[in-house]
Parts: C-alpha cells; structure tokens; sequence
C-alpha cells in the first residue's frame, strides 16, 4: 500500500464542508483516511491509501482536485 498526507489549501468558507465531503471518499481501490482542518498556509490535511502511485494520483487529480473551494494540493508520499 501506497500512503500519503496531502496538504490542501482551500476556500475557507468550505472548510468544513470539504472535511465531510472528503472524509471516507473513495476512488477505485484508493481511499482517504482521514482529513483534519488545521491553521497555516494549507488548512486541510488528508491522510489517503492507495494501492499504487498511479491509483493514488488518479484519486488526487480526479476526485480531491475537483472538490469544489479546493485552490491547491501539496502531496508528501509516506517513505517509511
């Protein structure tokens, strides 16, 4: 398993409607753990699974991207 924490800088009248419309959502075979609002430059953290990197970046550009209020996505791939 593939697992990354994507930092998501979003419309802040969305915050907590992205946070319930991300949580659980699922792509194929990827899924998002676990997302936390958080304070700073990005103000969504998204803990995702997915089988592989091409699976994981299928889920990022066609489905979190497209999440409306969502302005940018910073993805830090777990090494270990």
């Amino acid at each position: 398993m593939i697992n990354a924490y994507l930092l998501i800088e979003a419309e802040p009248a969305r915050l907590q409607e992205l946070v319930e419309e991300l949580a659980g959502m699922t792509l194929d075979h990827t899924v998002i753990k676990s997302v936390h609002a958080t304070t700073g430059q990005y103000n969504l953290i998204a803990f995702v699974e997915a089988p592989t990197i091409p699976e994981m970046g299928e889920c990022i550009t066609q489905g979190i991207a497209n999440a409306v209020g969502v302005r940018r996505i910073e993805t830090s791939v777990v090494i270990w």
